[in-house]
C-alpha cells in the first residue's frame, strides 16, 4: 500500500514531541505507533500489537543491531572502569599539564577523534576527554558538538570503521544489480573527496574553536561554564549520571595507558582474524572483518587489563571494580532503549515509503548538474526525519546509483552526495542514534546539544551545498572543496562580526 506523504507524519510528530518534551524515548514511540497505527487501517490496538511484535522486536532481533547493543554495553563497562580505578583522573593530571587552556582542550578533543575513528567514536570519545574539559570549564554541550562533528564525519570516511563495510556492501549491492565491473572498495575511497559535509564538519570544528564562535545557546552554555564552572544547566537532564573524576581514587598513567593499549590490541587483532589477514592482505582483512565484533572485543579486554591493573597494583577490591564496571552498563542501558526506537521509527519510514516519496516529489524532470546538490539535500531530510544516517545510506544509494549512471555523472561523487546528507541529517536530528550517544558520551542533556550543534550544522550543509552545486557543474571533487572552504570561511567571518557586536566581551 502507497501511503504518500503520510509517511511523513510519523518521524515528524517523533520530532516534535521530543523538542516540546525532551523525552526522547517517549516522542519516539509515540511515533512508531502512530505510523503502525496507520498502516494497520487506523486500528490503535492493532497499531501497538503491529509496533511491539513486528517492528521492536525484530528491530532487537536483528543481527546487527544486537551486536551494536552488546557494544553500548561493553562500552559502558569500559567507560567505569576509567573511572572507577582512577585511570580517567591520572589521563586528565596527565594531560592538563600540557593541554591546559580552553582553546588547548577542544583542540585536543579534535585531534583524538582521529585516534578514536577505530572505536565507536562518538561514546568513547567524550568518555575520555570529559575529565580534561570538565577541568578546563568546557561546557558539555560543547563537548558533545565536537565529539557528534568528528565522530561520524570521520568514521564514514575511515576505512578502518564500522561505516565502511557497510557502505561498501551497499555500493556492492548496486554495482551488481547494475552488472557494473567497479571495484566497491575502489569507489569508497574514491567517494572521500567529494563527501564534502564530512569533510567541512570536521574543519568546521577547528575554525570554530580557534576563531572563538559560539552561536546562540552555545554562547551562553560556554559563558556558564567559564564565568560559574557550571557544565550544563540547572535543568538539563544529562544521558548519564554525573559523577566526577575527581572522586575516584588516586592512580598513575598507567591505570588508562593499559586498558587503552589493550582496546586497541582487541581491535585490530580481532579485525586481522576475522578479516583473515594472511588471505586477503591489510586492506582486504578490514574489508571482510566482523568490525563490530572487533571493537566489543576491545572494549572487554580493556576492562579486564584495567580492572587486573588496579588489583594488582592499588589492592582494589575486586568487588568493587565488577561492581564499578556494572554501574558502568547500567548507565548507558537508556541507549540501547533509545537506539532500539530509533530504529523502529526508521523501520516505520522505510515500510510506509518515506525515501521514495521524497525521492519522487524532489527528483522529477532534475537537470544533471543539480543532482549532486539535491541527493546531498533529500538525504538530510530523510536523515533528519528517520534519525539514522545509515538508514539513508540503505535508502539513497539505491537511488544515487543508478541516476548517477543515467545520467553520466561520477559514481564518487553521487555516492559522496548521499553519505553527505545521511552524516548532515543525523547532526540536526533529536532522533538520530549516533547523536544520541554523542550526548551520553559526553554527559550532556540530549536536547540541548542538538540545539546548540544545529547553527553549526546548518552552516557546515550551506557550504557543502554550494560545493556540491559546484561539483555537479563541473565533476571535479578540488574545485567542490575549493567552493567549500570559501563559503565556510565567508560564513564563519560574518558571524564572527555578528558576534562581536552583539557579545563585546565574547572572549575567553
Amino acid at each position: 500500500m502507497e501511503y504518500g506523504l503520510l509517511s511523513l507524519l510519523p518521524p515528524l510528530l517523533a520530532i516534535i514531541i521530543a523538542i516540546i518534551t525532551k523525552q526522547t524515548v517517549v516522542a519516539l514511540f509515540l511515533g512508531v505507533w502512530f505510523g503502525a497505527t496507520v498502516m494497520n487501517g487506523w486500528n490503535p490496538v492493532s497499531g501497538f500489537t503491529y509496533t511491539v511484535n513486528e517492528i521492536m522486536v525484530p528491530s532487537i532481533a536483528d543481527p546487527w543491531n544486537a551486536s551494536l547493543i552488546l557494544l553500548v554495553v561493553f562500552t559502558g563497562g569500559f567507560i567505569n572502569v576509567l573511572r572507577s580505578t582512577g585511570a580517567g583522573k591520572a589521563f586528565a593530571e596527565f594531560a592538563t599539564k600540557k593541554v591546559n587552556t580552553r582553546q588547548k582542550g577542544q583542540n585536543f578533543v579534535w585531534a583524538s577523534a582521529f585516534l578514536f575513528s577505530y572505536t565507536e567514536p562518538v561514546l568513547i570519545l567524550g568518555t575520555v576527554t570529559r575529565p580534561i574539559t570538565d577541568r578546563l570549564k568546557i561546557s558539555r554541550v560543547k563537548l558533545a558538538y565536537i565529539v557528534d562533528s568528528m565522530g561520524s564525519p570521520v568514521a564514514s570516511m575511515s576505512p578502518i570503521s564500522v561505516y565502511a563495510p557497510f557502505i561498501t556492501g551497499l555500493i556492492a549491492t548496486q554495482l551488481a544489480a547494475l552488472s557494473l565491473s567497479e571495484n566497491p572498495w575502489s569507489l569508497f575511497i574514491q567517494m572521500i573527496p567529494f563527501h564534502l559535509y564530512g569533510i567541512f564538519a570536521i574543519v568546521g570544528v577547528l575554525l570554530v574553536v580557534n576563531m572563538k564562535i559560539d552561536i546562540g545557546p552555545m554562547y551562553k552554555a560556554e559563558q556558564r561554564a567559564i564565568e560559574t564552572g557550571k557544565l550544563y544547566g540547572e535543568h538539563d537532564k544529562l544521558m548519564i549520571n554525573d559523577t566526577a573524576d575527581d572522586d575516584a581514587q588516586d592512580a598513575d598513567i598507567f591505570s588508562f595507558l593499559i586498558p587503552l593499549a589493550l582496546l586497541f590490541a582487541g581491535i585490530f587483532g580481532v579485525i586481522f582474524w576475522t578479516g583473515d589477514i594472511g588471505t586477503n592482505g591489510l586492506a582486504g582483512s578490514f574489508l571482510n572483518a566482523d568490525i563490530i565484533f572487533a571493537i566489543t572485543t576491545g572494549f572487554f579486554l580493556g576492562s579486564v587489563g584495567g580492572m587486573l591493573y588496579a588489583k594488582l597494583r592499588y589492592r582494589q577490591p575486586l568487588e568493587e571494580l565488577l561492581n564499578g564496571y556494572v554501574d558502568g552498563v547500567m548507565q548507558v542501558m537508556i541507549v540501547p532503549v533509545i537506539l532500539v526506537m530509533a530504529w523502529s521509527i526508521g523501520t516505520v519510514a522505510t515500510e510506509m515509503g518515506l525515501g521514495e516519496v521524497i525521492a519522487h516529489y524532489a527528483g522529477s524532470y532534475l537537470p544533471a548538474f543539480l543532482v549532486p546538490v539535491i541527493i546531498f539535500l533529500l538525504g538530510g531530510l530523510i536523515a533528519f526525519a528517520s534519525g539514522s544516517s545509515w538508514g539513508v545510506f540503505s535508502i539513497m544509494l539505491p537511488i544515487a546509483i543508478p541516476m548517477g549512471i543515467a545520467l553520466d555523472l561520477e559514481l564518487a561523487l553521487v555516492i559522496g552526495a548521499a553519505i553527505s546528507g545521511g552524516v548532515f541529517g543525523d547532526h540536526c536530528s533529536p532522533i538520530s542514534d549516533t547523536s544520541i550517544m554523542s550526548s551520553t558520551g559526553s554527559a550532556a542533556d540530549h536536547m540541548e546539544h542538538i540545539r546548540t550543534q544545529l547553527p553549526y550544522a546548518i552552516i557546515i550543509a550551506l557550504s557543502a551545498g554550494t560545493g556540491f552545486l559546484m561539483t555537479g557543474l563541473t565533476q571535479n571533487s578540488i574545485l567542490g572543496i575549493i567552493t567549500t572552504a570559501a563559503v565556510l570561511v565567508l560564513i564563519l567571518l560574518f558571524v564572527k562580526n555578528r558576534m562581536k557586536k552583539k557579545y563585546p566581551a565574547a572572549s575567553e
